[in-house]
């Protein structure tokens, strides 16, 4: 006999199903493990996974986990922001979304902060457009010396159901465990200082359109970005509504797009913000924050492959330099923009 068990992932509904040869009690503990994520009864079903065996009980649940992330993430792609973050939502639906790299903590602080508020997610976070969340509460993974990691429901460890409101992100926060950190401390990042790190916490991000500016626009209108820097998560949740104290404005920005060369040196174009002293280019799925002359150097090439023009343009911008030659810096910026891709040579 078939069995079927809807689960919610980013905004998705995945139907997961078992033929007869899997074991029932298998069935059930995937059940049990992906309760918080249940599907409303009933709903649409965007995607399916059909499991005929289970030789490995163990390893299966594990697996199950990465398939369903996978399967998800590959579905929204295009549509959602996805952050690579841990989240908990407050009882009146703010989201506070915390990303970093691996070994920063995302999943021990996202246990601590559920015990008191919604958990949303250890794994990711993802938005639409206009800041509305949808969970992903897949089971937490817990490490097992010896064993694949088990698979417990979030009601299971102890977290909280999400609030009975919408959910919004509120707040995007940069994760920084320093051991040595005495209070945790909250410090507002412009944008170009975020960016290369929300980058890699991003999925798809060369999927949406804008890319690096809908990123850009979209942590404006949370207040920017915060790092954390912490020692002990159990410190973090008395602190919370610092977060969103006032910060200064963002400074303006526009939007750009460069002629570029892909990976072959073929034309290619990138999408761009542009701060005027300084522009955070995206390009090969890439970000480099370029300031100096570089962002004179890469607007005025656009129009023009002439040096000459190139030299006077960032003379006009920037003034004759303190020492070296004009020509010269332009040649070794021009040389290290097409090194980078984000020129074509010739």
């Amino acid at each position: 006999m078939t069995t079927r068990i809807a689960v919610s992932a980013l905004g998705a509904v995945m139907e997961l199903e078992f033929g007869d040869q899997v074991p029932a009690d298998v069935v059930e503990r995937v059940r049990r493990a992906w309760s918080g994520a249940a599907a409303p009864e009933g709903a649409a079903v965007d995607l399916r996974r059909d499991f005929g065996q289970v030789p490995d009980a163990e390893r299966f649940m594990e697996q199950l986990s990465t398939t369903v992330t996978l399967d998800a993430l590959a579905h929204a792609r295009g549509r959602l922001m996805m952050l690579h973050a841990a989240g908990v939502a407050l009882d009146d639906g703010r989201v506070i979304a915390f990303t970093g790299p691996s070994g920063r903590g995302k999943t021990t602080l996202s246990r601590v902060l559920a015990k008191v508020h919604g958990y949303v997610s250890d794994e990711t976070i993802a938005f639409d457009r206009d800041l509305r969340v949808h969970p992903y509460r897949k089971p937490l993974s817990v490490i097992r010396h010896g064993m694949p990691k088990d698979q417990v429901a979030p009601a299971e460890a102890g977290l909280r159901p999400l609030p009975d409101a919408d959910l919004r992100l509120a707040a995007i926060v940069l994760l920084d465990r320093d051991p040595s950190a005495g209070a945790p401390q909250i410090e507002h990042l412009h944008f170009l200082d975020a960016a290369p790190e929300l980058v890699e916490q991003t999925s798809y991000l060369a999927e949406l359109d804008g890319t690096v500016a809908t990123l850009a626009e979209l942590c404006d209108r949370v207040g920017g970005v915060r790092r954390l820097r912490y020692s002990e998560a159990a410190d973090v949740p008395a602190m919370l509504e610092s977060l969103f104290a006032d910060v200064p404005a963002p400074e303006r920005w526009k939007r750009a797009r460069f002629a570029v060369a892909d990976a072959e040196g073929g034309p290619a174009v990138a999408d761009a913000v542009d701060y005027g002293d300084a522009i955070a280019v995206l390009s090969d799925r890439t970000l480099r924050v370029l300031a100096g002359i570089a962002p004179t150097v890469i607007r005025a090439a656009q129009s023009t492959d002439d040096v000459s023009s190139i030299v006077r343009a960032v003379r006009e911008q920037h003034g004759d330099p303190p020492a070296g030659d004009a020509e010269d810096l332009v040649r070794a910026a021009l040389a290290e923009l097409a090194g980078a891709g984000l020129l074509r040579r010739g």
